[in-house]
């Protein structure tokens, strides 16, 4: 009797113990697809690369962070107490993903999924889209006149701001150069295209590829950008005050 008590025992405890398990949520400097490249007072800069058919695990943004697409992909995000969200992703996209927001990505299709994920460290106060959806679900409040080139051949067109931080797409045309200037800003560049970076006879020249950075202090010299390729180049800009209002 008491061997078929034990069995029967066993026979009840097996499924709670081998059924599926909630997943646990994780911080995102946890999440192993994210690789910390920068960290200083205003911002945590990961690196984000997953291949086809793999997820990135369920976890909670504890600050808002900006998400900027490297590539053309699609996805199907999930999080707890919501349906299955499918989307398609195009490179150059900016989202915003609030504090408190938990989530898994799963990449669906058969490109590899690329972002620089920025974490703004500094609350951020009134967020608001300007020249693009970076809110879902939120209008655009787009300056009427349109980015065109100056004489250099760069353009600017703000993207999203808050009361903290402005973020701006600079666009620099074929074989055409651009001087960025932090004007007494602390300013993060994400590259979305390659760029050249002009050497002189104390530092040799390099290329930035997608999905570097630079980072500039408010003492820092302009940094001057050529776009040596046929194709236009797309730098996305983070302009931040501290304690002040974003213009």
């Amino acid at each position: 009797m008491n061997s078929r008590h034990s069995l029967m025992a066993t026979i009840f405890f097996f499924p709670f113990v081998c059924g599926p398990q909630e997943q646990s949520v994780i911080t995102l400097k946890s999440e192993p697809h994210h690789h910390l490249v920068l960290h200083n007072d205003y911002v945590n800069v990961y690196s984000v690369q997953v291949v086809p058919h793999d997820s990135v695990l369920l976890h909670k943004h504890d600050v808002d962070a900006i998400s900027i697409a490297m590539s053309d992909s699609e996805i199907t995000v999930r999080g707890p107490g919501r349906p299955d969200s499918q989307q398609k992703v195009v490179n150059g996209q900016l989202r915003l993903q609030s504090a408190g927001y938990v989530h898994s990505t799963s990449i669906d299709g058969d490109t590899p999924y690329r972002n620089v994920t920025v974490e703004l460290l500094t609350s951020q106060q009134s967020p608001r889209n300007l020249c693009a959806t970076v809110i879902a679900g939120q209008p655009m409040n787009c300056p009427e006149s349109s980015a065109q080139p100056d004489a250099h051949g760069r353009s600017e067109q703000p993207q999203f701001q808050t009361n903290q931080t402005k973020v701006t797409l600079i666009r620099i045309l074929p074989l055409q150069s651009a001087t960025l200037d932090t004007e007494g800003l602390s300013q993060l560049i994400v590259v979305l295209n390659d760029v050249d970076i002009p050497g002189n006879k104390n530092n040799p020249g390099k290329i930035l590829r997608t999905g570097d950075f630079l980072w500039s202090d408010p003492h820092s010299a302009p940094q001057i950008l050529i776009n040596n390729s046929a194709n236009e180049v797309r730098l996305v800009s983070f302009a931040f005050q501290k304690g002040r209002s974003a213009e």
